[in-house]
Parts: structure tokens; C-alpha cells; sequence
């Protein structure tokens, strides 16, 4: 083997280290789902061809669908929300990392007054189920909220008044597509229990 073949198959240690962490990375995200992460999206130059860190090319808006994984420093820990738009007689929020939104409806609001808030998950609707009102038809889906704030996109005619999360989801993410575009986000909805999430436009130019 001469000099310029050995130079052109030689794979530097810090090449091979990243590699090898990508690959990872994406084995991880296979199993789990993806990471989502609305300050990340923000500092994006655009919203188009959105690219979750392992690499992979995810959250397009053509109909497919990407699987997500739980953001567990907000389960665990608290969401922060931010207001995004108020419609249909309710006030819908947005948590500033993982996108998990929040519908109350306007005359009982908790957090009406509040520019951003912390709000912790309230673990028993999760366990017990969601006892929800219908706020609106829209987008091809009937919407309802909990009183807790939590939303859910179901099919339009759907007359449930008790919801509750799918093993599926609770033990492997959500597998996600595109709904519609509002007040600087990009709704997107579970497939499997019609969890919503709004994900941020980008910011920078």
C-alpha cells in the first residue's frame, strides 16, 4: 500500500469517536423517539427541514409521522408555559422546551394574568384518566381539555368525556404528524391518543 492510499483510509480517533457516538445517538432515538426542544427551535434559521440532533430529518409537515420521546425534565420536574393565542373561548399555552400545550377555558383560567408560569404534571389525570369538556371542532378533529389544561386532538364526532393515556405512549413516546400552523407554532398530533404538541417557529434571519 503506498503513501497517498494509506493517507486517504486513515480515520482519526475524534472521527471515529463521533461516529460512533451518532450511531448511538440514533439507535437511541429509534427506540425512544426523538428529541423536541422549542428553545432549540427558536434559534433555527427556518423551520423547513427540521433535523433532530442524531441526525435524522424529522417534523415535516407532509403528512408523515416522527416518534417523539418524553422531555422527563418536564414530567418529572414542571413545564413552563407561554401564551400562545387565545381562541373558541379558551386560552392555549405552549411549555417553552417540549411543546406540551395547555387549553383552559377562558372564565377559568388560573393563569390568565400570567405572562409565563411553571406547572407541574398532575400525575393522577394521568393515571386515572382525563375527565374533559369539548372545546371545538377543528382542523378535521373534535378538541377537549381537561381541567387540568391538558388537551386532545379526537376524531370529529367523538362524544368520550373520559380519556385516558395508551400504554403505548406512556411507556415508548408518541409517533406525531402535522396538523395545522397558528400564532408561531406548528401543531402537531399522537396518532395513537391525540396528544397535541406545538412546536415553536424559527426565530432567527
Amino acid at each position: 500500500m503506498d503513501a497517498h492510499t494509506s493517507s486517504m483510509t486513515t480515520v482519526s480517533p475524534g472521527t471515529r469517536h463521533r461516529t460512533a457516538r451518532q450511531w448511538l445517538s440514533r439507535r437511541w432515538c429509534e427506540v425512544w423517539g426523538h428529541q423536541v426542544d422549542n428553545h432549540r427551535f427558536r434559534r433555527e434559521r427556518s423551520s423547513n427541514g427540521r433535523q433532530c440532533p442524531c441526525g435524522t430529518a424529522y417534523l415535516a409537515e407532509n403528512g408523515s409521522f416522527t416518534h417523539v420521546r418524553h422531555t422527563l425534565t418536564c414530567f418529572f420536574g414542571h413545564h413552563t408555559y407561554t401564551k400562545v393565542i387565545e381562541r373558541d373561548g379558551h386560552r392555549e399555552y405552549a411549555c417553552v422546551q417540549c411543546g406540551h400545550p395547555l387549553v383552559f377555558h377562558a372564565d377559568h383560567d388560573p393563569y390568565g394574568e400570567s405572562a409565563i408560569f411553571d406547572k407541574k404534571v398532575r400525575y393522577l389525570c394521568g393515571v386515572f384518566g382525563h375527565r374533559v369538556h369539548m372545546v371545538a371542532d377543528r382542523d378535521g378533529f373534535r378538541e377537549f381539555a381537561c381541567h387540568c389544561g391538558h388537551s386532545f386532538l379526537k376524531p370529529e364526532g367523538d362524544d368520550q368525556l373520559h380519556i385516558k393515556h395508551p400504554a403505548i405512549c406512556v411507556a415508548s413516546g408518541h409517533r406525531i404528524r402535522f396538523v395545522a400552523r397558528r400564532a408561531g407554532y406548528a401543531e402537531f398530533v399522537c396518532r395513537d391518543c391525540g396528544h397535541p404538541f406545538c412546536f415553536a417557529d424559527a426565530e432567527r434571519r
